[in-house]
């Protein structure tokens, strides 16, 4: 299933108005732009349906600036000709570059600036701290590049809008191509993980690398993650094969995801996932409570990603059921 142009620019509108608003909003501007793309056609003005389809939203203009006249809300944080743009920029730098930049900024503190003697939880708020820096300096600067553009001070920022710019089918229901690369991505990376640590772990003991993870669970559950890994991996390109989450494998996803989970903290029970070799190594180096503390972190990760799947596959399939049931009505 593949979102025309046209649902695209419907779902974009309409997600920024009330719920009280939405279905009216969508019927009255599907029957717009039905209507606009029929006359186009009548009147010779363009070659193609799809022509005069890109011709007519370009008329419309921004998703944004059409959804704020719908809702009565204007757009004035730095200005209506640029608030479309600006907020796309910012939404995409502070959910890439911050994240990435608190992970990478707690890894260090941990491993490589040897934060051990005071604890975890230092490490954990000097990390959200740089992360806090860092999205202040994004929204400051970008907002100022966008209020110096709109005076035309500074050239080489585009202003204009075309229907290119038009979320993904992921957005509208479907799976797009940058959902599956970056959930494939994330699996491999995982997979890596499991192997690294065996090999290339950042704690040294007379001077070997240590296992963060027990050894001897090769024997079982870490080829059975490895597993599980790969199954995701399978389903979340059959999601995208098949052009949107079902609920069919919107279920598995989430039964694969407590197939990893589930033995993870039963091992956390049993005091059996982590290496003694390592949890040894860290108390040496002055991290005395590193056992309690590396398993607590855990276990909360575990769990807070686990409910964040179930709730990601719920929004999956009232997303793509939501985009068949509006395909159907146009």
């Amino acid at each position: 299933m593949t979102s025309s142009l046209t649902d695209r620019y419907v779902y974009t509108t309409v997600r920024q108005l009330d719920d009280g608003q939405r279905s009216d909003v969508e019927q009255e501007l599907r029957g717009t732009i039905e209507d606009m793309v029929d006359a186009r056609l009548e009147a010779g003005a363009a070659s193609s349906r799809e022509e005069a389809e890109r011709a007519v939203l370009l008329e419309l203009g921004h998703p944004v600036r059409l959804a704020a006249g719908y809702s009565g809300r204007p757009l004035y944080l730095i200005g209506p000709r640029v608030y479309p743009q600006w907020r796309r920029v910012l939404t995409l730098l502070l959910s890439t570059l911050v994240p990435l930049v608190t992970a990478i900024n707690l890894v260090v503190r941990l491993f490589v600036a040897d934060v051990a003697s005071e604890g975890v939880g230092p490490a954990v708020v000097g990390a959200l701290w740089v992360g806090f820096v860092v999205a202040v300096n994004v929204v400051l600067w970008v907002t100022v590049v966008f209020a110096l553009a709109e005076r035309g001070t500074v050239d080489g920022v585009e202003l204009d809008w075309s229907p290119d710019q038009l979320p993904d089918d992921d957005a509208a229901g479907g799976v797009g191509l940058g959902e599956t690369v970056a959930s494939v991505a994330f699996l491999a990376a995982a997979a890596l993980a499991l192997l690294w640590q065996q090999t290339s772990s950042p704690v040294l003991s007379d001077g070997e690398s240590v296992p963060v993870l027990d050894p001897a669970l090769w024997a079982g559950p870490l080829p059975w993650l490895l597993l599980v890994l790969a199954a995701q991996a399978v389903v979340v390109v059959a999601a995208h094969r098949r052009g949107a989450w079902s609920t069919g494998l919107a279920l598995a996803d989430v039964l694969l995801d407590l197939a990893f989970a589930v033995p993870v903290l039963v091992l956390l029970l049993d005091d059996r996932l982590f290496n003694p070799d390592f949890v040894a190594a860290l108390v040496e180096g002055g991290w005395a409570s590193a056992e309690r503390d590396l398993t607590v972190a855990t276990a909360v990760g575990v769990v807070v990603v686990l409910a964040w799947s179930v709730v990601e596959a719920v929004g999956r399939v009232r997303r793509s059921r939501a985009a068949g049931q509006a395909s159907g009505q146009a």
